[in-house]
């Protein structure tokens, strides 16, 4: 699927290891491309690189799950020097292309900008790629489409999530497109206001009140 944004596009691939969402998203002026989270196979993806005479410049990983970072070395042994961005302190180790980002901190991706933010919660390196003009986030494991990631593993914390979603994602403006890592939902995308209106887990009062739809919904996936 592609989404076209003014000077920016964005085409989705779906696969990987469960509905897994790959990005490839470019500038439509100078044809500067950016990879987010190489969770599919790489195939199709190099198609639509050669077809539209992209230039691949970087790869951006909202978090360092397995599933997420999967076909990372057939990027690399494809495009040898790229850059490989992410959160500053990955837990997986990543080798000297790597490049952390600080909260707010913008990459350049042609003539378009993005800004990376910080939502620890899932995992502790996770980061969501927004670009404000063009009003569209990349959410990974943070948001999905009618709920929020979750925080039963190893690295995660439910007070981090809340903290991310509450404070960092849902104070956005409300017709943001969201574009998450998986496809969880009824659609591929969603606005956050959508969002906020179709699901319990973005309409809570508390941490308390977040962590009881939490609570529910994995006790429904027991069931």
């Amino acid at each position: 699927m592609q989404h076209i944004s003014g000077i920016m596009k964005v085409k989705s691939f779906l696969g990987g290891f469960d509905k897994n969402f790959c990005y490839l998203i470019w500038c439509n002026e100078t044809k500067e491309a950016a990879i987010i989270d190489p969770s599919v196979k790489i195939s199709p993806i190099i198609e639509v690189i050669e077809s539209n005479n992209l230039k691949l410049r970087k790869i951006i990983l909202t978090h360092t799950h397995h599933d997420h970072i999967q076909y990372l070395q057939d990027f690399i042994y494809y495009y040898p020097l790229i850059k490989i961005i992410g959160h500053p302190q990955p837990l997986t180790e990543m080798g000297e292309a790597y490049q952390g980002v600080d909260h707010h901190e913008n990459i350049s991706l042609g003539k378009t900008m993005l800004t990376t933010i910080h939502t620890p919660g899932h995992y502790s390196d996770s980061i969501c790629i927004w670009n404000m003009k063009i009003k569209c986030l990349f959410t990974g494991d943070t948001m999905f489409v009618g709920r929020t990631g979750r925080t039963i593993s190893a690295n995660s914390n439910i007070d981090h999530l809340y903290h991310s979603v509450y404070s960092r994602l849902l104070t956005l403006p409300e017709d943001t497109l969201v574009y998450p890592g998986h496809h969880y939902g009824f659609s591929r995308d969603i606005t956050i206001k959508d969002n906020k209106s179709l699901s319990n887990f973005f309409q809570c009062n508390s941490l308390d009140e977040f962590k009881a739809v939490m609570s529910s919904f994995e006790k429904s996936r027991r069931g």
